[in-house]
């Protein structure tokens, strides 16, 4: 998934990606520090991913949307659940009601132009790194997406194989 995709109770992440990046490295996940105090409810609006609050703890739907290689687009709803309410910049991803859950970190924001998002899985002597950069606009500064990136280094994440994703205004009609 390069992109994640309404509005429900004025609460949607706006998550146009930036880059990504999915790895597989040797050893155990690395545990950088999220957003102290996360606030979901401070989140907005963007045509591929939104997240809507379900209930008061802060658990929401997800509607994603992705624009597949035929140029087709593919939506489908799943779930991201707080496992701490002491520490709600963690979540739990559920692609479908069947899946096995997948982190879901918050590790970055300002809650009006970009978040920075990192999951991990251990799979015994290798792990799995995910990174997303999200952003509001099709392009970040240059400067913050390095901040981002170099955010992510610091709290152990490889940054090499991240890519950025074509968020070409002419490619992604598609997605309206």
């Amino acid at each position: 998934m390069k992109a994640l995709q309404g509005m429900s109770l004025a609460l949607a992440l706006l998550a146009i990606l930036e880059a990504s990046a999915q790895v597989l490295v040797a050893g155990k996940c690395p545990r950088p520090a999220v957003v102290q105090f996360f606030d979901a409810s401070r989140q907005g609006e963007c045509a591929t991913a939104t997240y809507s609050r379900q209930g008061t703890g802060g658990d929401m739907e997800v509607l994603i949307k992705e624009l597949l290689a035929d140029g087709s687009t593919y939506a489908y709803v799943g779930s991201a659940m707080v496992t701490n309410s002491s520490e709600p910049a963690k979540m739990e991803v559920y692609y479908s009601p069947t899946s096995l859950p997948s982190p879901y970190w918050v590790l970055a924001t300002d809650y009006k132009g970009h978040a920075l998002a990192f999951g991990c899985i251990d799979y015994g002597l290798f792990h799995a790194q995910f990174a997303w950069v999200l952003s509001r606009q099709p392009t970040l500064v240059r400067k913050t997406l390095k901040d981002l990136q170099d955010l992510l280094a610091s709290g152990g994440v490889n940054v090499d194989k991240m890519t950025p994703t074509n968020q070409n205004e002419a490619f992604c009609r598609a997605m309206v």
